[in-house]
């Protein structure tokens, strides 16, 4: 985007406050400036030279957690995720906390692993310090890339060939999702590959204004991708998904035409009453009462919360034996709302991120449900920080259970 798209994107806006019925950070603030309108209103002060970029101006766009919450309500279909990425990339250079905190992120996913070998030595104290912080769950224990050359799990009689982009919370916090990713690809028959030269998606880099290691990344991810033939390239992240499908025409004009999240290309895929006719196994007894929380990007970006629903929901029928139970009883919150993660926003608007957080698990912790249930790695890692008395699942983990011998 260049100037002059963000400044016509910015004059389009007719100030409704449709955007605040499911802001987060208003809900959490009640305060106008907290809003998507209220941000665009100090956007065209900015623009007009009515405002300068103070560094109480470049708060006000920083805690914006990027949900699309605003952008999935505006009735003119501004593109207001856009809006706010480029006025980050204007207001970087003015603002401290953005600069040093990109130049910690250079640093840091320059080389993942040798990052996450640095911290290991201090992991209990971080998890100490940090936890009692509600920055970071208790139970978190970085790793290394699993892969260190490119993982390929092979299958007999295959129907065809998958790549995973694994994405960094995969990668380094839930290695387990990678496995169960493999499982139940191999159980369809699918060939799966995880190539080691994945990086970053850039989304993190897009939040604070360094649009230009965004493209840095989103070019070597596309060089690696696209290489590979395969039939589909797969992501157990909606926050990767939108990345690579909606990021990378802005950041490289270039574009996957096979990225799926994982509920769109496994829907229509699974036949639970086939499982073992090939000898592979048999359902394993799964009785289960667990809420599903959809995250804001599959529920604003990706509009696919739906489809994860019916896969879990589709798990139910049939059976390879009748004496095999699977039964999950799917239940939903009054309200599908933002965990209050973010990334970094969940580190420097902590009371915000946390007051939204308790919003939520209390919307959850309403249903009485034994389990919860999402697509998300992110929504895991903060939701983790105040549910700890029922586990939190993925759901390739469910399908997992549901088909993998």
């Amino acid at each position: 985007m260049n100037d002059n798209e963000f400044k016509h994107l910015i004059d389009l806006c007719v100030k409704c406050g449709g955007c605040k019925t499911h802001c987060p950070t208003y809900s959490a603030s009640k305060e106008e400036s907290e809003t998507a309108r209220g941000r665009v209103r100090l956007l065209h002060a900015l623009v007009e030279g009515n405002a300068k970029p103070t560094k109480k101006f470049s708060e006000k766009l920083r805690s914006c957690v990027l949900c699309g919450a605003c952008a999935n309500s505006c009735p003119l279909n501004i593109d207001l995720m856009e809006v706010f990425y480029h006025a980050r990339t204007l207001l970087k250079d003015h603002d401290k906390v953005m600069e040093l905190t990109g130049y910690l992120c250079k640093l840091a996913f320059k080389n993942t692993d040798f990052t996450v070998s640095l911290i290991k030595p201090f992991q209990k104290f971080i998890n100490s310090n940090l936890s009692k912080r509600k920055l970071m769950p208790s139970n978190v224990r970085f790793t290394e890339n699993q892969f260190k050359k490119t993982g390929i799990f092979m299958v007999k009689q295959k129907i065809g060939r998958v790549a995973i982009f694994t994405g960094c919370t995969i990668k380094h916090v839930y290695p387990e999702l990678m496995y169960s990713a493999a499982r139940v690809f191999n159980a369809l028959r699918y060939e799966v590959v995880f190539p080691t030269t994945e990086v970053c998606c850039g989304a993190p880099f897009r939040s604070l204004g360094m649009e230009g290691a965004a493209v840095s990344y989103a070019r070597k991810n596309y060089e690696t991708f696209s290489r590979l033939q395969v039939d589909a390239i797969i992501s157990l992240c909606p926050t990767c998904v939108v990345a690579l499908k909606k990021h990378y025409p802005v950041l490289i004009n270039k574009e996957f035409d096979n990225i799926y999240d994982i509920s769109d290309f496994l829907a229509g895929k699974i036949d639970v009453d086939a499982i073992g006719d090939d000898g592979g196994g048999r359902r394993k007894p799964v009785n289960l009462k667990a809420v599903f929380h959809e995250s804001c990007h599959q529920r604003n970006e990706l509009k696919n919360g739906h489809r994860s629903r019916e896969l879990i929901r589709g798990l139910n029928r049939g059976g390879y034996d009748s004496s095999d139970s699977f039964d999950i009883e799917l239940l939903e919150p009054d309200k599908q709302s933002c965990c209050g993660f973010g990334g970094t926003f969940s580190v420097f608007f902590n009371v915000m991120s946390n007051y939204i957080l308790n919003e939520t698990v209390k919307e959850l912790d309403k249903t009485k449900a034994e389990a919860v249930v999402t697509t998300c790695p992110n929504c895991i890692f903060q939701l983790s920080k105040s549910i700890q008395d029922k586990p939190i699942y993925h759901l390739i983990e469910i399908i997992e259970e549901a088909i993998a011998p």
